[in-house]
């Protein structure tokens, strides 16, 4: 090659030279092109998504519309019907536009069964939409109002489903441009937004006006549809159109159009809405119905009217600014090539120029260039003693790694390579450059059980760049297992999006680790009271739950008291005495004195009196009854389990189940925890019926609390059974205030709590007697205010 290349003239020279000098640049033309192309392509799907909402829009103009005419009170009427078909038939169009819009754009959308799947959206394919319409229009006669606005509803519902699919992948929703990103979410977003609720507040005010009479909840509603249709919707968009108009000038120039056509739309949309909200208002303080429904119901057609209008402006404005776009890039993708071709044209002719000129200074220049290689030989000299000085610090740093057990690490996330220190390589087990590392090597040597902790920490520092500290384990390719202490810090990238690299050191903490064994296993006394203290919790629940049982026959028996004490039976004696004076003209008593008329009716009502307190109190007896019975079934299913430990006995699990949650049902009921069974079939095993229970005890008590403790009003828990693979599981879900990542790895630990009253040693003292049994017990939480789930696992036979 050196032959080659010397053997060339120096004109021949300075040409290759050139050529490798304009491959740069023409790499950085052709990215710049691809760039430009691909903001044409976005410019280009935006327009495609704009152009799928129009045949949308019109349905949702015209579906209440048809909603408020096949309710009216009228519609059997022969005008009515026509226009209830003509109105239909404004519809079908509608659709027929739509699926024609559908064949063309639906694979650029994501319109197909792949793509809506994907988004949960399967029901918003336009054949799909079209067929829950044509159901619609062909049952509309034999639906109720009440079906009839309901199904209209639905079918509005996918409506605006599919209008955001079509906003969320068209691009519209991350437009990059100020005046064409809020004439976006006027049309995608605003409008349709406003469309609905003025249809909703309609049909509702008109209902009221029909009825000629409003309660106060009713103009509660309507002041919160009023408010709701002022500062969520006429506001947002009279502020999106107006930083519309204000910017339209700083991207690729004024748009004339946009300017003359918006103003005037929006201030007839303003207008109508703004009479609409105040006839509602209106509606809401009057004490006497003063507006009629024909005049209510024409201000809010007018205001949708306004809106639709509106829309349809916007949103060819819309189309405009985008088209404006594209024909900007499009001249600057030919500006850069004509500009680009000239610059090759001058580069040519300035390099034949210097060609000729170069020459006669070459010499001088050979010269100048021994000097300058004298000059540099000196320098590399200098740089040969500073790399001396550098490897001896690095191998310094290599000693200090290996008196401290700690190795250093880096690792480059685009290209997934890491680099590893040698004590860093000695701390896996390995020598140094044994292997190549990434990604993938590295997961190799994490702990199967600690790889989900050590991942959600990784990706928790990635995402908010903050540093990270945790302790985990690794297994060498021996076998043997040693405990890290991994820190390190992330380094983001220069443009903010996202993490570029991360550095940190690995530390060897197995001989701490191993201290601190020796130090817990020093406590195996207070291990065994834990253990023995966990049994106590299903005797606990049983106390609990009788002593609910007994507020409850407490209250029972004061209610049957304070019935007896307000008995109207002294009535009665009153009434048989006063019979008794009278017995001789009892007849003419009873008919013409004043007192004696009255005599009937009262024994009538002191009758109905009587009958509904001997109905109160056979419910009461009734109650005391079923309450003294629960106590008894209490008592007895804590005599069955009272047996000695280590006593193997085959079970039927689910029932085993179903009496643990017996034992807490009271407790359950008074802190409103919803219980939900999902039972697996079970064949009869031998399980130490003692430790199983006293293991759902604790867990059910705990996920009772953990439910109350959130606050929620729809506090669940879920008890599921699974049977497979020769082991049985036993799942308790809850939706509670869910458990912290950093406690995942501690809460099986003796001694670790976070109630206030806990003692710490409720689910070690369980783990421990899941382990004795051959079985196991796990936990799952995503995070705070998620919920847990509680997993003990068994099996199904005796172990040998």
């Amino acid at each position: 090659m050196k032959q080659w290349f010397a053997s060339l003239k120096v004109s021949q020279k300075l040409m290759l030279i050139s050529i490798f000098f304009v491959m740069p640049d023409s790499l950085m033309l052709y990215f710049f092109i691809t760039g430009i192309n691909a903001n044409i392509e976005f410019a280009r799907l935006e327009k495609k998504g704009n152009e799928y909402q129009r045949p949308l829009e019109d349905l949702l103009e015209w579906i209440p519309q048809h909603s408020m005419l096949a309710q009216a009170p009228g519609a059997g009427d022969p005008s009515v019907r026509e226009q209830v078909e003509k109105k239909q038939a404004q519809i079908d169009a509608a659709f027929n536009a739509l699926e024609a819009v559908d064949a063309r754009l639906s694979n650029d959308l994501q319109f197909t069964d792949e793509g809506l799947a994907k988004r949960h959206r399967e029901h918003c394919r336009a054949h799909t939409v079209r067929r829950e319409w044509e159901e619609l229009k062909s049952g509309l006669r034999e639906l109720q109002p009440a079906a009839i606005a309901a199904q209209h509803l639905h079918l509005l519902g996918d409506v605006r489903t599919m209008i955001t699919h079509a906003g969320d992948q068209s691009n519209l929703i991350l437009d990059p441009d100020l005046d064409s990103y809020y004439l976006m979410d006027v049309t995608l977003l605003g409008l349709p937004q406003t469309q609905d609720r003025l249809a909703a507040v309609l049909a509702f005010g008109s209902a009221v006006l029909h009825r000629q009479t409003t309660s106060n909840p009713e103009r509660q509603q309507l002041a919160i549809h009023a408010t709701l249709l002022k500062e969520a919707d006429m506001n947002r968009i009279i502020g999106s159109l107006q930083t519309a108009l204000n910017e339209d000038a700083n991207f690729y120039g004024h748009s004339a159009t946009l300017q003359g056509r918006v103003p005037s739309a929006l201030k007839e949309y303003a207008d109508a809405t703004e009479q609409f909200i105040s006839l509602t208002n209106h509606l809401v303080g009057m004490e006497k119905m003063d507006v009629t429904a024909s005049d209510y119901e024409a201000a809010g057609d007018k205001a949708r009217a306004a809106s639709f209008k509106l829309w349809r402006i916007a949103s060819e404005e819309l189309d405009t600014l985008l088209q404006t776009r594209i024909e900007h890039y499009e001249h600057r993708r030919t500006s850069s090539l004509m500009v680009a071709a000239l610059a090759l044209v001058a580069a040519i002719g300035f390099v034949t120029f210097i060609t000729r000129s170069i020459s006669g200074p070459l010499r001088r220049q050979a010269e100048e260039l021994q000097a300058a290689n004298e000059s540099l030989q000196i320098e590399i000299a200098g740089r040969k003693r500073t790399e001396k000085e550098l490897r001896r610090s690095q191998a310094q740093l290599a000693t200090a790694q290996i008196i401290a057990r700690v190795g250093s690490w880096e690792w480059d996330i685009a290209t997934g390579k890491a680099v590893w220190s040698d004590e860093n390589y000695r701390i896996h087990g390995l020598e140094p450059g044994q292997v190549a590392v990434n990604q993938a090597t590295i997961l190799k040597f994490i702990h199967p059980e600690d790889r989900g902790m050590m991942t959600a920490s990784m990706n928790r520092s990635l995402k908010d760049g903050q540093p990270f500290s945790f302790e985990h384990r690794i297994v060498l390719p021996d076998g043997s297992e040693k405990v890290i202490h991994k820190r390190g810090e992330v380094v983001m990238a220069e443009d903010g999006r996202g993490a570029a690299r991360v550095f940190g050191t690995s530390q060897d903490i197995t001989d701490r680790k191993l201290a601190e064994e020796e130090l817990k296993n020093m406590h195996e006394l207070l291990l065994d009271a834990s253990r023995q203290a966990g049994m106590a919790e299903v005797a606990t629940g049983v106390l609990h739950n009788v002593g609910n049982v007994l507020n409850s026959m407490n209250v029972s028996a004061s209610q049957t008291q304070d019935i007896l004490r307000q008995s109207k039976t002294s009535s009665l004696v009153r009434i048989a005495g006063l019979l008794g004076e009278h017995s001789a003209d009892l007849a003419a008593f009873l008919t013409t004195h004043p007192q004696g008329r009255l005599v009937p009716p009262f024994i009538i009502k002191l009758a109905h009196l009587l009958d509904a307190e001997n109905q109160k109190l056979l419910k009461e007896s009734a109650a005391l009854s079923r309450n003294v019975d629960h106590v008894k079934e209490i008592i007895s299913m804590q005599q069955t389990y009272a047996r000695v430990s280590g006593l193997v006995e085959t079970v039927q699990i689910n029932d085993l189940v179903e009496d643990a949650l017996r034992m807490n049902t009271s407790a359950l009921d008074r802190h409103g925890v919803e219980t939900i069974r999902e039972f697996a079939p079970m064949p009869p095993m031998p399980v130490e019926k003692h430790k199983v229970l006293q293991i759902l005890v604790n867990l059910i008590r705990n996920a009772k609390y953990a439910c109350d403790e959130s606050g929620r009003t729809d506090k669940r828990m879920i008890m599921r059974s699974t049977n497979g693979d020769g082991r049985v599981r036993i799942s308790i879900i809850d939706n509670g205030v869910g458990i912290p990542l950093e406690n995942l790895t501690r809460i099986f630990g003796h001694g670790f709590t976070t109630r206030k009253d806990g003692h710490g040693f409720g689910l070690h003292s369980a783990a421990n007697a899941a382990r004795e049994m051959g079985g196991q017990l796990s936990v799952f939480s995503e995070g705070p205010g998620r919920g847990a789930s509680f997993t003990l696992e068994l099996p199904a036979a005796l172990p040998s």
